[in-house]
């Protein structure tokens, strides 16, 4: 193969895995506008350096890291600059499926910290397996589980201060 097939490969893998790149940028910043600069800058870098693939990898365990690589690159450039806006995450959400997030639900992950919240979306909303959830975040599976754990227990106590919920 050569490398024009190789980057033609890539970059309609890209193009097809778009929806689920944007959400998990927006999400790694906070809000949309940011989301998408992010992803447009991380994007640019990975066709610039499709070299940097290697056959036989995933392609979205690679681009998910290769976004989240370029986040923190971005946030240890800006030392403390950078904020991320953790306001409700339902804008966030309407336009990658028919489902809307109920604001309990919204405010419950945007408590959330963004670790967290990033390692809940690879392995819920992904679909991701932990040891792929460990390889994009660059951490181990056993941490992934950890911070399930966490993110269960947060559920649990807000669940619990939220008192029962009558159908209606």
């Amino acid at each position: 193969m050569q490398a024009e097939d190789l980057y033609d490969s890539i970059r309609t893998g890209l193009i097809a895995m778009l929806p689920r790149l944007k959400r998990f940028a927006d999400l790694l910043t906070g809000e949309r506008r940011s989301g998408r600069a992010l992803l447009g800058r991380a994007l640019e870098s990975m066709l610039a350096g499709e070299h940097r693939y290697q056959r036989g990898t995933a392609l979205d365990i690679w681009a998910f890291a290769e976004i989240y690589q370029q986040w923190l690159k971005e946030l240890r450039d800006h030392a403390g600059q950078t904020e991320t806006d953790d306001r409700s995450f339902e804008p966030l959400f309407p336009d990658q499926s028919s489902e809307t997030f109920d604001t309990f639900t919204a405010k419950f992950l945007s408590s959330l910290p963004p670790q967290q919240r990033l390692t809940l979306l690879l392995v819920y909303g992904e679909r991701f397996d932990p040891v792929e959830a460990g390889q994009v975040l660059d951490v181990t599976s056993e941490t992934v589980g950890a911070r399930l754990v966490r993110v269960t227990a947060s559920l649990a106590d807000q669940l619990a201060e939220r008192g029962p919920v009558t159908a209606g």
